[in-house]
């Protein structure tokens, strides 16, 4: 499969009042080798809370993901422009009821969410931080992952049942293919993120 890049499952660190069987959990991420363009906008939904709003991804005029973020991070996406160019999508997937639990992100270059220059405003404490530290040099060619959305597959539609990976790369596949509609995909993304 050309167009994906594969990385082995490695484990996933818990934190110290998780369950430790879950420690131990493969964890499988794949990648587009090709970028593509996307377009973010705010989207109605009425599950949201009232002091959040909803993000839409698009790929052309078909929402691939969303996600219930605070209003001040979409509009620090808006106002940096960070999707004007095309960007890889990577997905990251780890088995768990009712099947696979997948994460989608955006790979965006990391020097294009560093800024020094900017002033920081009394809200951006509550929203997560994509910079890095002011004295930190940024490596060449590092990407910073911007969550667009959870993605769910049940166990029932499973097609590699037998190789994390595999399944992985069709999951992120079926999102970013016009082939067929995106069932228990963007319904559940809010589900997923309110219930935690």
């Amino acid at each position: 499969m050309d167009e994906w890049q594969h990385h082995e499952p490695e484990s996933e660190e818990g934190s110290d009042n998780s369950d430790p069987r879950e420690d131990q959990r493969p964890v499988a991420l794949v990648s587009t080798r090709e970028e593509l363009k996307l377009r973010i906008e705010e989207v109605e939904d009425d599950r949201a809370p009232e002091d959040m709003t909803c993000m839409g991804t698009f790929i052309d005029d078909r929402m691939i993901a969303r996600a219930v973020v605070p209003p001040e991070l979409l509009h620090e996406v808006e106002q940096r422009n960070i999707f004007a160019a095309p960007v890889k999508l990577a997905l990251a997937a780890v088995e768990e009821d009712p099947g696979l639990q997948c994460r989608l992100f955006a790979l965006i270059p990391a020097q294009l969410l560093h800024n020094d220059d900017e002033p920081e405003e009394p809200w951006s404490h509550s929203v997560p931080r994509f910079e890095f530290d002011q004295d930190e040099e940024i490596p060449e060619g590092a990407m910073v992952p911007v969550l667009l959305g959870h993605v769910v597959r049940f166990q029932r539609d499973r097609k590699h049942p037998d190789d994390l990976a595999v399944e992985a790369a069709d999951i992120l596949r079926t999102v970013i293919s016009n082939e067929k509609p995106l069932t228990n995909v963007i319904d559940k993304v809010l589900e997923d993120l309110l219930g935690d």
